[in-house]
């Protein structure tokens, strides 16, 4: 089979390179990612298929203005259209991809991260701006599902959204997670970034969160994260390793609270070798969650198959995942004290451990996306 994938900056986020592994044991895909510029790339692109190699067109196309100017580009790269189904992310990548398909051919809208759904945790944290929103957001994704021949929801809280809200279109709807992707990179993991010692010592909390950004998502994500990784790095003295934020990230955010020593800061930009490396030596992994939407973080520590501490709003993305059995479910509130006990109980870790891999494996595998794909067709 042969598939067109469009999107935007979307295309690089790990739910969606790993979808794109998937479409790869179907047959070959080709990427077009909307942006600024002009170019051509082939791309290795990994998952638990292995690793492929993808051709990615980037094209100037930002604003629905320039729709006609996108189609000729398109025309222009990909040939004829004769692909048995064309993906695209929400916003102008399923306008454009509807534009370019012919009237037989399937779009099938990857869906995820409806703003309107994210309304209630956004207001608790005190996101008031969202209201304004809502309404415009409703109106925007029913313009989306209606010009696609099928959705493709890849986390509960939107499958579910979608279909109390837009119920005459709920047949076309389906649920399907996600599987984790990534792009390698051929170099040394010690020539990427410097690790503290702690990471071959294999006996350390891990935990991702981004302090070097601005705005909502350092309010309401960035820095209640790593304030848990702190309280966590406290209370237990164990070490603890805060990847994606640097030091100077920390001391910027919190100028008045100096960060443990056995608190460490990993820094940002690194390859997915360090990333592997990370998760393959830690002893438990925190993941709070803050919105109903798909959380790559997650999605990746499931893919390692690692002991996992997650905040309780995965009941809502994912609820078949069990508390105690594939990951252990605390709230904002008790999560210190939860990562504190469970740090003491082995076997708990361990059965957590063997828990995470049969999640991957049983509700977010390229196996399964594979197959849900060839039956939609």
């Amino acid at each position: 089979m042969k598939f067109l994938y469009i999107g935007a900056h979307d295309v690089f986020s790990r739910h969606e390179l790993g979808f794109i592994a998937a479409l790869n044991a179907l047959g070959t895909v080709d990427v077009i990612a909307l942006g600024s510029k002009v170019e051509y790339r082939r791309v290795s692109v990994g998952s638990d298929n292995g690793v492929h190699r993808v051709t990615v067109f980037h094209i100037p196309c930002r604003e629905l203005i320039n729709l006609n100017i996108c189609i000729k580009w398109i025309e222009r790269l990909v040939g004829e259209n004769d692909y048995h189904a064309i993906f695209a992310t929400p916003r102008l990548p399923v306008v454009v991809a509807r534009s370019f398909a012919d009237k037989n051919q399937l779009v099938i809208l990857r869906l995820w991260s409806i703003r309107a759904t994210k309304l209630r945790d956004n207001l608790r944290f005190g996101a008031y701006e969202d209201i304004a929103i809502f309404a415009p957001s409703i109106g925007m994704n029913l313009l989306y599902l209606a010009i696609s021949n099928y959705f493709i929801a890849i986390d509960y809280a939107t499958f579910s959204f979608v279909s109390r809200m837009y119920p005459i279109l709920r047949n076309r709807l389906i649920k399907l997670y996600p599987p984790y992707g990534y792009i390698p990179k051929h170099c040394s993991w010690k020539e990427d970034v410097k690790l503290p010692d702690i990471v071959d010592r294999e006996d350390y909390v891990l935990g991702f969160t981004t302090l070097s950004k601005t705005g909502s998502y350092l309010k309401f994500e960035a820095k209640p994260h790593a304030l848990a990784l702190y309280q966590i790095a406290k209370k237990t003295g164990l070490d603890v390793v805060l990847a994606g934020s640097s030091l100077e990230d920390w001391q910027r955010v919190f100028p008045n609270l100096r960060p443990p020593p056995n608190l460490h800061f990993i820094g940002r930009g690194f390859s997915d070798l360090v990333v592997a490396k990370l998760y393959s030596n830690a002893r438990l992994v925190v993941v709070p969650i803050t919105n109903r939407n798909i959380s790559n973080r997650l999605l990746e520590a499931l893919f390692y198959g690692k002991p996992i501490v997650t905040s309780e709003i995965v009941r809502y993305i994912h609820p078949e995942l069990g508390h105690g059995v594939h990951i252990f479910i605390s709230t904002w509130d008790s999560i210190v004290d939860d990562v504190s006990k469970l740090l003491k109980k082995d076997d708990n870790i361990e059965s957590l451990r063997q828990g995470a891999k049969k999640a991957y494996a049983t509700l977010f595998s390229t196996k399964l996306n594979a197959e849900t794909v060839r039956r939609m067709l």
